[in-house]
């Protein structure tokens, strides 16, 4: 039977643990440092990779990227990330053309009188067509338990539990 070694927790942390994470928690702050401000950094993310490349029982692991790495390839095909929302994704000039291109369709759609006097129209359409909506399921609702209503008298007559009393 191996003999198992006895740690104080504060020596394990010291002898153990504190040799690989510190050089990681330095590299995920230079990394995060040098990160353009914009761009989304993930500080475990780059800390998993870095603790994974450089494990001391791994070999030929210098080289891979986080997605590529076994543990986390398996759970992402389990639970799949979501995708990084544009505003991590995109560079500053990219973010400013598609700023300006909608403020520039916002200004139009307020400016031009045919587009003003279309926007009207459409708004008072979709209303109607709305209304008419809201009221074609009043009437759905108000059939359907009128049906309701009727087939249960119908039953009620016909398994001879009529309403009326019989001996008057």
């Amino acid at each position: 039977m191996a003999k198992t070694e006895r740690f104080v927790p504060a020596e394990f942390l010291e002898s153990h643990i504190f040799p690989a994470l510190l050089p990681g928690l330095e590299d995920t702050l230079r990394t995060a440092k040098r990160t353009e401000r914009r761009k989304r950094f993930n500080p475990l993310d780059h800390l998993s990779a870095y603790l994974y490349r450089n494990n001391p029982s791994g070999s030929g692991r210098e080289d891979v990227k986080f997605e590529d790495i076994p543990f986390v390839k398996e759970k992402w095909s389990v639970e799949p990330r979501c995708p990084l929302p544009l505003s991590a994704t995109l560079t500053e000039s990219e973010a400013a053309a598609i700023i300006q291109a909608h403020y520039r369709s916002y200004r139009l759609r307020c400016s031009n009188p045919h587009v003003v006097e279309f926007r009207k129209w459409q708004r008072r359409y979709r209303e109607e067509a709305a209304a008419a909506r809201k009221m074609q399921a009043w009437w759905r609702s108000t059939l359907r338990d009128k049906g309701k209503d009727c087939a249960t008298d119908k039953e009620g007559t016909e398994a001879g539990h009529s309403t009326v009393d019989s001996e008057h």
